[in-house]
């Protein structure tokens, strides 16, 4: 953590951010360039991505990383293999034809079940994605 007084006068007047002591990311022109899930099951988990989800193969090494496109969201597929632990996240997809993804899914033994606007399914892992026709956010 970044605390105020380690920052020029300059950068503590244009912060935006409530919290004290954190400066707002977006004073600093950052961009995410990729979101890397950590996996024990490699295979398994990047056919799930790009053969059920569809995400875009970027680059890969076999059994070891896979870099993927899904919607706009770069992630990176990789083995834990120096003590990472696997990675826990919830997934929000918008998708307008869902029918033919969420067949696979349940041709494949997938429990999907829908809870308001959102169709909600797990990765091999059990990493929760919910799907949704339209962006939502639910408050």
């Amino acid at each position: 953590m970044i605390s105020l007084s380690s920052l020029p006068p300059a950068a503590e007047a244009d912060r935006d951010d409530p919290v004290e002591g954190v400066v707002a990311i977006n004073n600093h022109n950052a961009s995410c360039y990729s979101i890397t899930i950590f996996t024990q099951r490699w295979k398994e988990v990047r056919d799930f991505y790009v053969d059920i989800l569809g995400a875009e193969v970027l680059s890969e090494r076999a059994e070891r990383y896979c870099e993927v496109n899904l919607g706009g969201v770069p992630l990176t597929i990789r083995m834990a293999e120096y003590g990472e632990i696997v990675s826990y996240f919830h997934m929000y997809l918008s998708m307008k034809n869902r029918d033919a993804v969420l067949g696979e899914l349940r041709r494949r033994g997938i429990i999907v079940t829908t809870v308001g606007p959102y169709t909600n399914f797990r990765d091999p892992e059990g990493r929760v994605i919910k799907l949704s026709e339209n962006k939502t956010i639910v408050s």
